[in-house]
Order: structure tokens, then sequence, then C-alpha cells
């Protein structure tokens, strides 16, 4: 009997949680809240952290920009004048503005500034994508702007060294038939005149187109050629004329014409490479008043 109750006194002792046990429980289980909560906090600070961060990180993209901006608005307006100028002028000289350049883009990330503009702003969005197309349009800028004015330089150089024929039409060559053909040369106080027969048209004709030539001030004066157009039309394109009316019984009416010829398809092509060049030109100045429209859009933005 004793022992009967003895067993069943160890199966209550056995099954029945003591104050202990549930003190265990009690502690296990705050811990475990206690460590979530710890750890919902920790992940909730990194957030605010990385969204503070973030939000920094945006600000000086976009301040970065900004100053980046207003530093290259400045040459972008002086090189805009300098273009208008050459193109007015003409003179060949012009002036590079080597601070034209966006190597600062690919030290800002574009991300952050659709970010700081925010993506669902659609007219935002589109304002920054014009932005930086312009501004990626300006990459090579430089040597784009120097390698048109080097090639239109060259072409125009070698151009104008065949219109400079025209030298030896008023000169060299026009004596050289004067010598050759002159039946006399009369000396009036110190002036060499050349006398032809009355048969030979064609030197009459030039030597008077010539004489005109000279008398016009508005083609060539004292201090040399004034007005290349108005010597085409004065006397080179007559002279093309004068000559054809002799060819091709007289050789030295072909030389003339040959020679008259090339001096008109010179000017010609010196007119056209100008006029391509200026075209260019032009759209060097648009692009870069292209650019500085972009950038008043993207600082008008909020």
């Amino acid at each position: 009997m004793t022992l009967t109750i003895f067993l069943h006194h160890n199966k209550i002792f056995d099954f029945t949680p003591n104050w202990f046990d549930w003190l265990t429980l009690l502690l296990t289980i705050a811990s475990i809240v206690g460590a979530y909560l710890v750890s919902e906090s920790v992940y909730k600070r990194e957030q605010k952290d990385k969204k503070r961060e973030s939000k920094e990180l945006e600000n000086s993209e976009n301040e970065l920009l900004k100053n980046n901006l207003e530093e290259i608005k400045k040459p972008i307006l002086k090189q805009i004048e300098s273009l208008n100028e050459y193109m007015e002028k003409q003179d060949f000289r012009l002036s590079f503005y080597s601070e034209i350049q966006v190597d600062f883009l690919q030290f800002i990330s574009v991300k952050d500034i659709y970010k700081k503009y925010d993506f669902q702003n659609k007219e935002n969005i589109k304002v920054i994508n014009r932005l930086f197309t312009s501004l990626y349009s300006l990459y090579d800028f430089r040597g784009s702007l120097r390698s048109e004015v080097r090639t239109y330089i060259e072409k125009y150089n070698y151009h104008e060294q065949l219109f400079y024929k025209y030298k030896s039409l008023l000169y060299t060559k026009y004596f050289e038939l004067c010598n050759s053909r002159a039946e006399s040369i009369i000396n009036e106080n110190g002036i060499k005149k050349f006398s032809f027969n009355v048969n030979d048209k064609f030197m009459a004709e030039f030597t008077q187109l010539r004489g005109e030539t000279f008398a016009d001030n508005e083609i060539i004066d004292n201090n040399g050629l004034k007005d290349r157009k108005l010597l085409i039309d004065r006397f080179i394109v007559p002279l093309i004329n004068i000559a054809s009316k002799y060819i091709p019984e007289d050789y030295n009416a072909i030389e003339i014409s040959e020679i008259s010829n090339q001096v008109l398809s010179a000017f010609n092509d010196m007119e056209h490479v100008t006029e391509k060049h200026m075209n260019a030109i032009q759209g060097h100045i648009d692009s870069l008043e292209s650019v500085n429209e972009k950038i008043k859009e993207f600082e008008k933005i909020k």
C-alpha cells in the first residue's frame, strides 16, 4: 500500500510544472520578444539612416550638378558671342573656350538626380532627359569645332591660291602678251604704252577692260584689291566674254579664257566652302544655345 502511494506521488511531481518552470518559460518568451523588438528597432534605425543617407546623396549629387552647370554657362555664352562675331567678320579669327566640357557627368549619378526630382513627376523627368541629352552632345564639341575650322581653312586656302591667278591677268600674263603682240611701245612721262595692230581686237578690248578695272576704286586701289566679288563681276566675267569671241582662232585668247575660268571657279568654290562652313558654325551656335535653354529649364524645376 505504501509503495503504491509513492509511485502515485511521483507521477504528480513529474508532470505538474512548478513556479520555476513558469518563470523559465516567461523569461524565454520575454527574451524572444525583447530580441525581436531590439532587431526591429535596429532595422528601423538602419532603414531611417539609409533613407537619410540616400536623401543626402541625392542632395549632394544635385548640388554637384548645379555647381557644374553654373560653371559651364559663362564659357558657353562667351563661345556663342565669339562664333557670332566670327560669322559676321569672316576673318578666320575665332576664340575657343576650353572650359566648355562635360567631363563632370561621369562623376554624377543620374539615378540620384532622377530620384531627387521624383520618378513619378513626368514633366520633371522630361526636363532632366532634355538636359542630359544636350549635355552629352557637348562631349565632342571642342574637337568638332576645331576640326570644322581647321578643315575649312585648309580648303579655303587651296581655292584661294587658284583665285590669286587673277594677278597674272592684271600683270604678268598681260605684259607677256603685250611684249609679244604689240607693234610698238611708247614711253610717255615714264609710263610705257603699247600700240597694237588695228586688227588685234582681242588685245585692244583686254587693255581697255584692264584700264577700267584699275580706274574703279570700288575694285582696287593703291592698297590692293578691295572687293573680290566686284573683281569677278566687273573684270573676270567680262574678260571671259571678251576671250570667247576670239576662240579658237586666237591661242592667247584661249590661255586668258582658261586662267579667267580658273579664277572664277576658285572664287565660286571659296564661296561654297564658306557657306557650308558658316552653316556648320550656326549649327554649333544652335547647339550651345539649346544647352543654355535646357539648363535654364532645369534650374526652374522644384
